[in-house]
């Protein structure tokens, strides 16, 4: 068992570093494309074609993929005013319940964004101005649960088989 949770969090620590520098790479690409368009706009009255629609697509790729590195680097935001005042028992079934339900709901959106993204699939709608498939961009939804639902399943296990916390 011990063999599987440490195979488990290398695929986990691998996995969210690679998606961290996927998000560093988008924002390149999203700095340059930005620049390229206000300097085109600007100097030779002539926008970057479609760079509104390259946006809509890389900014949910941010957003979405990153999600797994904050949670692995338990850099979202906690409230904790009323969690610290609970005897540390306490505290860690609160961690353990609150991290089921964070599973709940990501496993909640991550199929219902692969059911979206198989609707776009069958309905062959392209995204006006670049002509890319609106499922390819939609498939970002369950990458990026899955990534996270990997990232809480580890953390879950910590809660459960772990004396010391990671908090």
């Amino acid at each position: 068992m011990q063999m599987f949770i440490r195979a488990l969090e290398k695929v986990t620590d691998k996995v969210t570093l690679a998606l961290r520098y996927l998000c560093m790479f988008i924002m390149g690409i999203m700095l340059f494309l930005g620049s390229a368009d206000v300097l085109g706009r600007y100097l030779f009255n002539r926008p970057v074609s479609g760079t509104y629609e390259i946006f809509g697509v890389l900014l949910p790729c941010i957003v979405l993929l990153g999600l797994a590195y904050a949670q692995a680097e338990r850099a979202h935001v906690r409230i904790t005013m009323v969690l610290e005042r609970l005897p540390p028992p306490l505290q860690h079934v609160f961690n353990i319940l609150t991290t089921l339900i964070f599973m709940v709901m990501t496993v909640l959106i991550g199929w219902f964004g692969f059911d979206l993204s198989m609707r776009f699939w069958d309905s062959g709608k392209l995204i006006d101005t670049i002509f890319v498939p609106k499922w390819i961009p939609q498939l970002v939804v369950p990458l990026g649960a899955l990534a996270l639902f990997l990232v809480l399943l580890v953390q879950l296990i910590e809660y459960l088989f772990k004396s010391e916390k990671r908090d």
